[in-house]
């Protein structure tokens, strides 16, 4: 894997404040509810397997610099990969409001 690059992780933390502000340009409401709320057991599991997925599907969506290419990116997952990107996604957007709280305190 090539080293992402400060530019794409730039990208990557404008999205996410934007979406710490409930702007969610690259993902559909309806998408976001059916992966939060679906209860499949493969999506709740901890496995090394699982997690190396979840690791490599944000790696390459990470690495994607334009949104086309994040829509593009998405639109090729398979409906698990798909709702297995969006719940990691959403867990560091949680994670950033989280500690922007603690910041403060």
């Amino acid at each position: 894997m090539t080293d992402l690059t400060h530019d794409c992780l730039e990208r990557m933390d404008q999205l996410i404040y934007q979406s710490t502000r409930g702007i969610h340009i690259l993902f559909e409401k309806s998408d976001i509810v059916r992966a939060i709320t679906d209860e499949d057991p493969k999506l709740e599991e901890n496995t090394i397997e699982k997690l190396k997925l979840v690791q490599d599907l944000l790696y390459k969506f990470i690495r994607l610099k334009e949104i086309d290419e994040k829509k593009a990116f998405l639109q090729d997952l398979n409906t698990h990969e798909y709702a297995l990107l969006i719940r990691a996604y959403f867990k560091i957007v949680d994670n950033s409001i989280l500690n922007k709280l603690v910041e403060k305190h």
